[in-house]
């Protein structure tokens, strides 16, 4: 029988989490069960005929439940019992606040945590949800910590995150999946992929198309997501019909679209609570599949792309320099091509999820 391990997000599962599913559904040996707090539909699909154990399914009262666990670091029987009935080995928290829940369930079962940092659960500063109490909990509570980038790692560090707990290891993406496809689209094609928040910089991208388009007329720019942010973005586009709003897209129409895409673009910005990129997923899936990135070179963002190699970053909220990076990489085929079997060779080298989780479950099966 395999071992279990309890993979817990907030919510079964967000659409923005596909990195916890994809990690999850590529252990060899481990079984995951998907466990939170509240079911979603949004990214179900993502886990489908896989096992899981939600909270709001096993309490009569799950508003009261979440609030004791919140407050209270209190597990009720309901949902304690049913997790307890899985016989799992160990618990797996996503995210710091993932692990200030998980903390009083993993004592409650007697089961060693490891909990992963991704970003912003380190990097903000004024959330309730990310605050010095949930994180020094997360902190003591968990046997180890694992950080998705050196950059959140050192984030950890400057956080107060004891050294010896520290794990750096990649997520990593399926490779098999993303791979190339060979398909291109006749025109010069820039692709953004990540929800619509100010975070995410397509504000910037809006910018330096104009400045693209003014010696590229045939350019196109397609903006993939949804969020907050939308109707300003909208706005700034003003009706160009060279811009896409294509709305939020599932894992394989992502992949057609950076497939066919000339490059993909991500201008993440660091916020001033403190919210920036740990490790973005997109600019791996990105150089996976053969389309190399521009980016503003931001948190982590520099340990996913290797400028000049695979991509081309520029200082962050610098519209002019990201125009010009657009501009070199879609005017020369040369470079393009040089950077996309660079990128693609990186990809499986350092990001192939099915190593990634051979190295994952030794550090499972070093904390049972």
């Amino acid at each position: 029988m395999a071992n279990k391990v309890l993979i817990f997000t907030k919510r079964v599962l967000p659409l923005s989490n596909t990195f916890v599913a994809a990690q999850g559904n590529n252990l060899p040996s481990f079984e995951p069960v998907y466990i939170g707090l509240r079911n979603s539909q949004a990214g179900i699909s993502l886990i489908e005929g896989r096992a899981t154990c939600v909270q709001e399914e096993h309490e009569n009262m799950p508003l009261v439940s979440k609030l004791l666990l919140d407050g209270f670091g209190h597990v009720r029987p309901g949902w304690k019992n049913a997790l307890g009935n899985l016989s799992a080995s160990l618990i797996h928290a996503h995210f710091g606040k993932g692990g200030y829940y998980c903390a009083p369930i993993a004592k409650s079962l007697n089961l060693p945590l490891l909990t992963t940092f991704h970003g912003s659960d380190i990097t903000q500063k004024d959330k309730f949800s990310y605050n010095k109490k949930h994180r020094k909990i997360a902190y003591e509570q968990s046997s180890k910590i694992i950080a998705v980038s050196s950059f959140i790692e050192q984030k950890l560090l400057a956080g107060g995150c004891p050294p010896d707990k520290i794990i750096q290891h990649y997520t990593g993406i399926d490779t098999d999946y993303f791979s190339p496809s060979g398909e291109r689209n006749a025109v010069p094609t820039i692709l953004f992929v990540g929800r619509l928040i100010e975070q995410k910089g397509c504000q910037y991208l809006i910018e330096a198309f104009a400045t693209v388009q003014k010696k590229l007329p045939e350019a196109k720019l397609i903006i993939a997501g949804n969020g907050n942010y939308k109707d300003t973005l909208q706005g700034m586009a003003n009706g160009n019909k060279d811009i896409s709003f294509v709305g939020a897209q599932n894992r394989a129409q992502v992949k057609a679209l950076m497939s066919k895409a000339w490059l993909t673009c991500l201008p993440s910005v660091r916020m001033r609570r403190g919210n920036e990129e740990g490790m973005a997923t997109v600019c791996m899936e990105s150089q996976a599949v053969g389309t190399p990135v521009v980016a503003f070179n931001t948190g982590g963002v520099g340990e996913g792309v290797e400028h000049g190699e695979t991509g081309l970053l520029s200082p962050e909220r610098d519209v002019e320099p990201l125009a010009e990076n657009l501009l070199v990489l879609l005017t020369s085929d040369t470079l393009r091509e040089r950077f996309c079997e660079a990128g693609v060779g990186r990809a499986r080298t350092l990001f192939n999820i099915k190593t990634q989780c051979q190295t994952l479950e030794k550090i499972y099966r070093q904390l049972c």
